[in-house]
C-alpha cells in the first residue's frame, strides 16, 4: 500500500553539494554523540559495579533509556510537525549534556533511575530524528550503503569512548566533564552545515508504533534483538571483565575491539544488502550474532581468543541494525509512523545470569568515590 510522504528536505530538490553537506551535519552529529555514549555507558557500569550494585540492578537501570525510547519514540513526528528539526536535536543535545554532570553531583542509584529516564528521551531524539534525516537523503540504489556509512560513523564513536575511558580513567569528575563536552560538540555540525537541510514533517502518520511489528516483523524483530545485545554487551561486558580478573581501564577497552568489527563491516553488509535479498543478509546476521553470544563465555579467559571473537560477533551482528534499518527505509517512507525505529535504540537488556550476584546496598557518595 503507498504511504503517504511525510517529510520534505526543503522547499526545493537538493543539490549535491547540499545533500553532501546534509549527510555531514547528520553522521558528525551522530558520530560525536556516539564517543559520548561510548565513554558513559561503561563508566556508569563499573562506577555501580565498583560500588556493589547488582547485576540485577545494573541491569534494571541500564533499561531507562530503553523504556524512554518507548515512552518518546511514537510522539516524535507530532513533536516534528511542531517544531524544525534542528532545534529539536539541538534541544536533546542540551539535556544530554546536562544530565551527564548530574550523574556526578547526585551520585546514587536510585537518583540514576530518573536522571537516566530523562537523558534517555534525549538520546531517543537523537537517534530516531538522526535515522529519519538519512533515511529521506536514501534511495532503493543506495540506502544500504548510506546506512552503513552512517553506523559506521555511529561505531566509530562508540569504538573511541572506550579508549578515551581509559585515558581519562573513572575517578572524579574529569570522565563526567568530558562526556559532557563532547555531547555538546555534536552541536557543531548542525549549526554549521545542516541549517535549512533537514527533514521537515508536514502529515500525520499513517500507521501506528505496534503496526510495524505486524506490516516489517523481520525489521522490527532485528532491530529488537540488536538493541537488547548491543546494550548488554557495552554495559554487562566490563562488569564480567572486572569479574573475571581485568582492571577497569581495560575491562572498558575490550568494548572497542568489539566496535572495531561494528566500524569495519557494516559497510560491506550494506553493500551486500543492496545486491542481494535483505533476508538472507538479515538471517546470516542473526545466525552469527546466536553463535558469537554462545561462544563469549567460553573464550573469555583467554585474550587470544577473546578478541577475535569479540572482533568477528561485533563485526557481523551489527547488520543487524544495518540491514534490518535498511528494510523499515525500504518498507516504509521515511517518517510513516516514527514507531519503528524505537526498536532500534537499547531495548531493556535483562542482567547477565554470569555476573549476577546477590543485591548490596548502595548509599549516596558511594557511586563516583568508592575505591576500586
Amino acid at each position: 500500500m503507498q504511504e503517504k510522504s511525510l517529510t520534505m528536505l526543503a522547499d526545493a530538490p537538493l543539490t549535491g553539494a547540499e545533500r553532501q553537506r546534509s549527510l555531514v551535519a547528520v553522521i558528525a552529529c551522530i558520530s560525536v554523540v556516539g564517543m559520548g555514549l561510548g565513554v558513559s555507558i561503561p563508566l556508569l557500569a563499573l562506577l555501580m559495579e565498583r560500588s556493589g550494585v547488582s547485576a540485577t540492578l545494573i541491569g534494571l537501570n541500564t533499561a531507562m533509556p530503553a523504556l524512554a525510547t518507548f515512552v518518546l519514540t511514537p510522539f516524535i513526528p507530532a513533536l516534528l510537525r511542531r517544531i524544525p528539526a534542528i532545534p529539536f536535536l539541538l534541544a536533546c543535545i542540551a539535556i544530554s549534556a546536562i544530565a551527564m554532570p548530574a550523574y556526578y553531583l547526585f551520585p546514587d542509584v536510585w537518583l540514576w533511575f530518573p536522571i537516566r529516564f530523562v537523558n534517555g528521551i534525549a538520546f531517543t531524539g537523537l537517534f530516531v530524528v538522526s535515522e529519519f534525516w538519512i533515511n529521506t537523503l536514501a534511495d532503493e540504489k543506495n540506502r544500504g550503503r548510506l546506512i552503513g556509512i552512517y553506523g559506521t560513523a555511529l561505531s566509530s564513536g562508540f569504538a573511541s569512548g572506550p579508549v578515551l575511558l581509559f585515558l581519562v580513567g573513572t575517578e572524579g569528575a574529569a570522565p563526567f566533564a568530558v562526556i559532557a563536552l563532547l555531547i555538546a560538540a555534536a552541536a557543531l555540525p548542525l549549526l554549521l552545515f545542516g541549517r535549512g537541510l533537514a527533514p521537515r514533517v508536514t502529515e500525520r502518520p499513517t500507521r501506528s508504533f505496534a503496526s510495524f511489528f505486524i506490516a516489517a516483523p523481520a525489521a522490527t524483530l532485528a532491530g529488537l534483538v540488536y538493541g537488547a545485545m548491543e546494550t548488554d554487551i557495552f554495559n554487562m561486558l566490563p562488569v564480567y571483565g572486572v569479574r573475571i580478573g581485568m582492571t577497569e581501564q581495560t575491562a572498558a577497552f575490550v568494548l572497542s575491539i568489539f566496535a572495531a568489527g561494528n566500524i569495519l563491516c557494516q559497510v560491506p553488509i550494506g553493500l551486500w544488502a543492496d545486491r542481494t535479498d535483505r533476508r538472507f543478509v538479515l538471517l546470516v546476521c542473526a545466525t552469527v550474532g546466536f553463535l558469537g553470544v554462545l561462544a563469549i563465555p567460553f573464550v573469555a579467559h583467554s585474550i587470544w581468543l577473546f578478541a577475535p571473537t569479540l572482533f568477528l560477533f561485533g563485526g557481523v551482528v551489527v547488520g543487524l541494525y544495518t540491514v534490518g534499518l535498511t528494510l523499515l527505509g525500504e518498507r516504509f517512507r521515511p517518517l510513516c509512523g516514527g514507531g519503528g525505529l524505537a526498536l532500534f535504540h537499547r531495548p531493556a537488556p535483562g542482567p547477565s545470569p554470569r555476573v549476577k550476584r546477590p543485591f548490596a546496598p548502595v548509599s549516596a557518595r558511594r557511586l563516583t568515590s568508592a575505591a576500586p
